[in-house]
């Protein structure tokens, strides 16, 4: 009997079945924020008055309905890359979004240097921002929670409407305003300050891109406030809605644009 052999196979048993308990709990804990996220979703009235025809009638346009749906799920096929001089990595994710409510919850997987996998949440719920990456579920390698994730997530949240339409009409707790005949802002409260999101149309009245000038991004450890872009196009139908297939978000560096996601959305329906 070779016990030392027996012995290795003990311990990466047990190596095993621990990575497995804990990554099944960091599932569970992604599962959680969604029923949170849902639960948020009540029926509340917003001041549609306030909203700018131009953003009106693109929500009304791509099926957005007041007392419509009371969260969507989007899902992803998509690359990201973790710095400027990283290569990017496949992914798949699915985001559930609220419609009355600030509050979604991204969950991707994917593979670093094609062996290693990643999996990643990035949400916004009950006020709070998370983004948490785990190899194999696992393993934590990145966290980042507190005023400025806040503000960070409220933010991406604002920013994503033209893939949650329904949120333009029903989303309460925004403040819209009209910068020129192509452009309108949408700002809300946060822990770590007034997160302000701009919509850039084109002169069909679809939403082409955004932009922010001060998201939050870590820097040797730090936030700093940093531009923030992101550009939508071909534009398809999904059952009654119409959406941009495609995007993708930069941040705009010193060195310049750090475009860090790119993909499209495959699939999309009301929860």
């Amino acid at each position: 009997m070779n016990l030392p052999l027996i012995g290795a196979a003990a311990v990466l048993l047990v190596i095993v079945l621990a990575q497995v308990i804990v990554s099944n709990q960091f599932a569970g804990s992604i599962e959680g924020l969604r029923r949170a996220a849902v639960n948020e979703q009540l029926p509340t009235s917003s001041d549609h008055q306030v909203l700018p025809e131009i953003m009106r009638a693109f929500a009304v346009r791509n099926g957005a309905t007041i007392g419509g749906p009371m969260a969507i799920l989007a899902h992803q096929s998509a690359e990201m890359r973790l710095g400027p001089d990283k290569a990017y990595f496949a992914i798949t994710a699915t985001q559930l979004s609220g419609t009355r409510q600030p509050a979604f919850v991204w969950d991707a997987w994917g593979m670093i240097a094609v062996i290693v996998p990643v999996h990643v949440v990035d949400s916004y719920v009950d006020g709070s921002g998370l983004l948490e990456a785990r190899l194999a579920g696992s393993i934590r390698v990145s966290r980042g929670a507190g005023p400025e994730s806040d503000k960070g997530e409220m933010m991406r949240f604002l920013s994503e409407m033209a893939w949650n339409p329904d949120a333009i009409l029903n989303t309460s707790g925004l403040c819209w305003h009209q910068i020129d005949p192509q452009t309108v802002d949408v700002s809300a409260p946060t822990a770590g300050g007034i997160a302000t999101v701009r919509y850039l149309f084109d002169t069909t009245g679809d939403i082409v891109g955004i932009e922010a000038d001060d998201r939050p991004y870590v820097v040797d450890g730090k936030f700093v406030s940093t531009r923030w872009v992101g550009r939508f196009r071909d534009y398809a139908q999904f059952g009654n809605y119409r959406l941009p297939r495609r995007g993708e978000v930069a941040w705009v560096l010193p060195e310049g644009e750090f475009i860090y996601w790119r993909g499209q959305i495959t699939k999309f329906e009301a929860q």
